[in-house]
């Protein structure tokens, strides 16, 4: 600080009082503090080289800005032979040696410079820094409270104590040192600014925090503090707070990249995808980054806010953003959506030469086959297998295309043959499963046991045979063969969803069908098949309202799944709601229409077709 700020500080709340009125001159009050500051004896001799020795000093200064610090060393040795007893040379010479290592040279020489001059402020801290370098702390603190008496307006003392503390995880004492820098001098912000964020990095949030606040309460547009205190109130939990630091940081600084995707990030957790987008959209505004438009589309999804990542991926993909992986990714979530056609359409704009290319021609496949277009996806996927003649998913893929065109014998074949290619335990599941839905269920069952045999520790043909023996009438047996997926895996919320839902079904302990599909419920929230078990749960105690409102959750979720769709109808019915009872249940068929391998039993369609007939004749649910 200069030595005539402190008297300029009177001086200026002078000319603001004039300004309000002329009252009778008065004497300043005289600020001792800076008048001991400005008449003490480190007088601005001690911080020069003599004439004789100047231009040695002057050459080392040189020397130490481009690191050549040997050099520096060297010149101030031969400018200390003409002016051995100059503190500031001894000082300067004590800076080179504690940068070259030489810790022990480094104090000798910097304790005569105390010898020579006890009151040189800046010996007193260089000298503490060489202490400390040499882990004499205690020592280190001695000559930083000396400093800090002979200079108590100057703050490099003060901040290097609070350091000297840090360091040695006494964070109160390190406090105490900054509110010693803020109460002599007023205003000053920087102690404050440093050791919260240090605090900060060292995994003390309490004492960051009140630090960072002060900080801000001098410097309101400290943008470091912002990001900070937003991360700490983040880490706390502290949602909203943390929000409202980095928009206040956004103020300073608008275009930050990382503080916007922070902050919409945040306001994502939040609910808010309003906020999200005008976050995001101000990211995305001037970059052409196609992997930054991912990353905010996949923020979007972790959300579960589909819309929006579409929106994101679907404008970069006709303007400077468009890319092979925006593409594909806009292509994942038309899917999800059960938006084929547009799938179809994404998928088709990556590239051959794209790293993603074979697996954008096999979900494209997909698509067409899934929008009714069996013939492209028939001859996107004979390409494929042709390019990989070994990839079984590819032939499982080509053989449910098959059966969606209506051809489910042909399904068949393609599948045995396959398997007469590589026994493959996926392969063996596929082709139980097309055997199931045929009906064919003696033929699924001797599959998915040697599926199991070759594959014990695999929950996946388990999955299925329980699925097989529900459909034989053997609901034991489907319940016991399920239970030995969850003791492979615990966590396989789909097997707690299926034995809450047959418990349900069939009248077995409600509350242990409940237990199993809130625990699936919880470890994949909003999954519309397991709030479908939920609802039907409540649905088969008589709680109709209740399966009314989880059911159209459920079927928001998944608007194309016809079980769903059928039960928010029988819902809907028995809360005396016939239009919307209609109304879902046509939906319903609208899907079978399109997917009939969906039907779930197999004669799902005309079991539907019996329940419209009957509400339109009044006698429904009677």
């Amino acid at each position: 600080m200069p030595r005539n700020a402190a008297r300029a500080v009177p001086l200026l709340l002078l000319l603001g009082w004039g300004a309000v009125a002329a009252p009778v001159a008065r004497r300043p009050k005289v600020d001792r503090s800076a008048m001991r500051e400005a008449t003490s004896p480190t007088s601005p001799a001690v911080g020069t080289a003599s004439s004789a020795s100047y231009a040695h000093a002057l050459k080392a200064r040189l020397l130490h800005l481009e690191g050549q610090y040997q050099g520096a060393a060297d010149e101030l040795r031969l400018a200390l032979a003409t002016d051995e007893a100059n503190p500031y040379l001894l000082t300067r010479l004590g800076e080179e040696l504690l940068l070259l290592g030489e810790l022990d040279r480094a104090e000798r020489e910097l304790r005569r410079a105390v010898e020579l001059q006890p009151r040189y402020y800046e010996a007193r801290l260089m000298l503490a820094r060489v202490l400390k370098e040499a882990r004499k702390s205690r020592l280190a603190q001695q000559h930083l409270r000396r400093a800090i008496r002979l200079k108590p307006r100057e703050p490099e003392a003060y901040l290097q104590l609070a350091q000297l503390h840090l360091e040695a995880r006494a964070n109160e004492k390190a406090v105490k040192a900054v509110e010693a820098l803020a109460a002599a001098l007023p205003g000053e912000v920087s102690g404050y600014r440093r050791l919260g964020l240090a605090l900060a990095e060292r995994g003390d949030p309490v004492r960051a925090e009140r630090m960072l606040k002060r900080a801000l309460a001098r410097d309101p547009g400290d943008v470091e503090a912002l990001i900070t205190l937003a991360r700490l109130n983040e880490k706390a939990g502290r949602l909203a707070a943390a929000e409202e630091y980095l928009a206040r940081a956004l103020e300073r600084d608008p275009d930050n990249a990382a503080m916007l995707e922070g902050a919409g990030r945040l306001a994502l957790r939040l609910g808010s995808s309003v906020r999200a987008r005008a976050y995001f959209d101000r990211l995305l505004a001037d970059t052409g980054d196609p992997e930054l438009t991912v990353q905010v589309a996949l923020l979007f999804l972790s959300a579960r806010d589909n819309p929006s990542a579409l929106e994101v991926l679907d404008a970069a993909r006709g303007g400077r953003g468009a890319s092979p992986r925006v593409s594909f990714y806009a292509g994942l979530v038309h899917e999800r959506l059960r938006h084929f056609e547009q799938a179809a359409a994404a998928y088709a704009e990556v590239p051959d030469g794209s790293v993603l290319a074979a697996d954008a021609r096999a979900r494209r496949a997909l698509c067409l086959s899934q929008a009714g277009r069996h013939p492209e996806a028939l001859a996107l996927l004979a390409e494929a297998i042709e390019e990989n003649p070994e990839d079984t998913g590819l032939r499982i893929q080509q053989a449910r295309a098959v059966e969606r065109g209506g051809d489910a014998e042909r399904a068949v074949a393609l599948l045995r043959e396959a398997l007469g290619r590589k026994r493959a335990p996926e392969l063996l599941e596929a082709f139980a499963s097309t055997l199931k839905r045929l009906g064919r269920l003696g033929e699924a069952l001797a599959a998915l046991r040697e599926a199991i045999s070759q594959a014990p520790e695999d929950a996946a043909p388990r999955y299925v045979l329980a699925t097989v023996l529900l459909d034989m009438g053997d609901v034991p047996g489907a319940l016991y063969s399920m239970r030995s997926v969850l003791r492979l895996e615990p966590d396989h919320a789909p097997a707690m969803n299926f034995i809450g839902y047959l418990l349900a079904q069939h009248g077995q302990d409600f509350a242990e069908a409940e237990r199993l599909v809130r625990r699936a419920l919880a470890l994949r929230p909003d999954t519309g098949s397991f709030l479908d078990s939920l609802g039907w749960i409540h649905y088969q105690r008589g709680d109709y309202p209740n399966a009314v409102r989880t059911l159209a959750r459920a079927a928001e979720l998944e608007p194309e799944e016809p079980v769903i769709l059928e039960h928010l109808g029988d819902a809907y019915q028995r809360v005396s709601r016939p239009e919307a009872a209609a109304e879902a249940w046509r939906r319903a068929l609208e899907v079978l229409e399109r997917m009939p391998e969906a039907a779930d039993p197999a004669d799902q369609r005309v079991l539907i077709e019996r329940k419209l007939k009957l509400l339109s004749t009044g006698a429904a649910g009677r």
